[in-house]
């Protein structure tokens, strides 16, 4: 399984529906598919879950500042 984020909105006959920017786990094949075809992008999750912690952080900071 890869997790893969849709570039646009479109439909795969295995996959089903995507919608633009969702991120999904598919089978490999499926996954190498789409990115072949422009249709997708393969993500990690690390950086991903970084990111969100790092925004987590930088909200707490300014919600001290505020008060």
């Amino acid at each position: 399984m890869k997790k893969i984020r849709a570039l646009r909105q479109f439909s795969h006959y295995h996959a089903g529906n995507f919608d633009q920017f969702e991120v999904r786990n598919v089978a490999d094949e499926v996954a190498e598919q789409l990115i072949g075809l422009e249709l997708a992008e393969e993500v990690d999750a690390g950086p991903i879950q970084e990111q969100e912690q790092e925004q987590e952080q930088e909200a707490s900071a300014l919600k001290k500042k505020a008060k």
